[in-house]
């Protein structure tokens, strides 16, 4: 083969080898690959950064930062307590030489997780941002023991314990008054706390009962004859007709006979000419007086 042909093919595999470079399609990066390795990267400078230009001693205390976001929110609710989340042990930011100064983003509000931001406005100015759990402790009802569907609830099957319900959005019970007599809709396991969606109340009134109206407050003490206008459970609002002057009240029912009508409601309880003549003080009625 002489020289000619030997640069022929030489040039011609030189020129193979460029199209091939220039044509390979390099394997597709996923967008976020890329944000996350230079996110990573950026932090590890910060870290690497503050500690490698500070002497030991020089950088801002971890457990000083999260202190001061707690004691912001705690400074702001009238009962409670907070709880900072654990910042990262490894954080290092260069030491504030001002008081640190804690901050609510523009229209946030005080939850049951709420992040404050802490700054430093110094000469050296930073910001970070950390979780605070607001922590509301109360005695709650819980069942002593479990309680199947359709069972009647009784005074000795609760018994009381102390829990956090700041996320308690279902609600709970703390007066026994408040879940006796109601029955079991959805098994109650022993020491789980009852919510309102897991009970329902026997209605003890019906409507067109006669019962009794009592009107209480620090002067007078009066019960006069009325008909419900609907069925209504303990402690539930119902109303009723006065039998006597004919208005129609609301009123809690406080018993199978009993409706307490509230003080806001005694305005013109009583008809200025009763259809009675006849002053009833103290009318004693049951259920079978229907």
């Amino acid at each position: 083969m002489n020289t000619r042909q030997t640069r022929i093919e030489t040039g011609a595999e030189n020129s193979i080898d460029l199209v091939r470079i220039l044509t390979r399609r390099e394997k597709p990066r996923r967008k976020f690959d890329g944000i996350l390795r230079l996110t990573g990267i950026f932090a590890a400078l910060l870290l690497a950064g503050a500690a490698n230009s500070l002497p030991d001693g020089q950088w801002q205390p971890v457990a000083e930062i999260e202190k001061t976001a707690a004691t912001y929110i705690k400074g702001r609710i009238a009962s409670g307590d907070v709880q900072a989340g654990a910042l990262d042990s490894r954080l290092r930011l260069p030491l504030c030489d001002q008081p640190l100064d804690p901050f609510l983003r523009p229209g946030a509000r005080i939850k049951a997780r709420t992040t404050v931001g802490v700054r430093c406005t110094g000469s050296r100015p930073w910001k970070v941002y950390v979780s605070v759990d607001l922590v509301i402790t109360k005695a709650v009802l819980v069942p002593k023991r479990v309680l199947r569907v359709g069972h009647v609830i009784t005074a000795d099957d609760l018994t009381t314990d102390t829990r956090d319900v700041s996320r308690m959005t279902s609600g709970f019970y703390a007066a026994p008054s408040e879940l006796v007599g109601q029955r079991v809709r959805q098994q109650l396991v022993a020491g789980r706390i009852i919510t309102p969606m897991m009970v329902q109340a026997d209605d003890i009134i019906r409507r067109g009962q006669t019962v009794t109206l009592v009107v209480k407050n620090d002067v007078i003490n009066i019960n006069m004859a009325g008909k419900a206008m609907s069925d209504g459970a303990l402690n539930q609002r119902i109303r009723v007709r006065n039998s006597n002057s004919g208005r129609i009240v609301e009123g809690i029912v406080r018993s199978p006979e009993h409706v307490e009508i509230l003080a806001a409601a005694t305005s013109g309880f009583f008809s200025e000419k009763p259809k009675d003549p006849v002053p009833v003080a103290d009318i004693r009625l049951s259920n079978n007086d229907r």
